[in-house]
């Protein structure tokens, strides 16, 4: 089922235009913040991270300007993509799927790779939902309103919902490009083109589950946190050589 119409494009806008708009202007900010990230070398420092939390926004700021600019407001805009009624099974389905790929992980860590799982490598009874609750606040969770918010639903007014997720899902790999280039972080860890597939067919599991809930992306948003914080339980991809059921790490 595909979600509703938000009306967000631009008007006069091709489906083309709207893209290149948003690849445009979505890029700009980002790698602009991040390449004075990476050039002021503040790492991990409080304006490092000021910086990298800013540049994670590109996305959500562009939809908004956007948005404003097709004649909407954009408080209207944001009470229907973060409408709360839905139905619980599809928070549950969010939150489980990041566990259920973590443990294909660990399965393929194990018999493919000869390795070990031990306790202390799972998450925390209390670890996970705090890191989950941050993740959601300032990092992944950031970029949903962008991209299942604003990019999905303007790119399935003309599109199919598989070729409208498999397009957000190449500007959502190329937008972390500089990532992978820049000491320190996750990206940096990776192999490159495996990463950047698996954003791809994420792109298109996010899809599914946004059409679901009539484009709300609130389950987007625990589904991209929970990936995120698993991150930091368990050896995956680069840390450690294992790679998830999709063939890459389990990072976005």
């Amino acid at each position: 089922m595909p979600s509703r119409s938000h009306a967000v494009a631009v008007d006069d806008w091709s489906p083309r235009a709207t893209l290149l708009g948003y690849i445009a202007l979505t890029y700009a900010i980002s790698w602009s913040l991040w390449g004075v990230w990476a050039i002021s070398e503040t790492g991990s420092t409080l304006t490092g991270t000021l910086l990298f939390v800013l540049g994670g926004l590109g996305p959500f700021a562009t939809s908004a300007v956007l948005v404003r600019a097709s004649g909407r407001y954009v408080r209207a805009w944001l009470r229907e993509i973060f409408e709360a009624r839905i139905a619980l099974r599809y928070y549950a389905l969010a939150l489980a799927l990041p566990v259920a790929l973590l443990l294909g992980a660990a399965v393929i860590h194990v018999v493919f790779f000869d390795g070990v799982v031990t306790p202390d490598l799972l998450p925390g009874v209390i670890e996970y939902p705090l890191f989950l609750g941050f993740v959601v606040l300032f990092g992944g969770g950031l970029e949903e309103p962008g991209w299942r918010g604003y990019l999905l639903p303007a790119l399935q007014e003309v599109y199919s919902p598989l070729t409208a997720g498999f397009l957000v899902g190449v500007v959502w790999a190329g937008w972390h490009l500089p990532l992978v280039f820049i000491p320190g972080t996750i990206q940096n860890t990776l192999p490159l083109g495996l990463y950047l597939l698996q954003l791809v067919e994420l792109s298109i599991l996010f899809t599914w589950l946004t059409n679901r809930v009539d484009g709300r992306i609130l389950p987007a948003i625990l589904l991209h946190a929970g990936a995120n914080a698993l991150l930091n339980y368990y050896p995956v991809g680069g840390a450690a050589g294992a790679t998830t059921p999709s063939g890459s790490d389990f990072s976005l």
